[in-house]
């Protein structure tokens, strides 16, 4: 079911103009860095939001 959500809100970026997706994780959110990785998203890097580091993840639309 995951995927075809990620499907859809791509087909909706892509028609309006967006050309990538920035999704932020937690370092214990093992699933959704699974549910990520597999639909294309690339690893970015840590960020700092709401008091904890997050896992950076990027989805360029081609």
């Amino acid at each position: 079911m995951s995927n075809i959500i990620i499907q859809l809100v791509e087909q909706l970026c892509k028609q309006n103009g967006v050309d990538s997706i920035r999704a932020d994780t937690d370092n214990e959110n093992k699933i959704m860095q699974h549910i990520l990785q597999k639909n294309g998203f690339v690893y970015c890097g840590t960020i700092w939001f709401a008091g904890s580091d997050k896992l950076a993840f990027e989805k360029v639309l081609v």
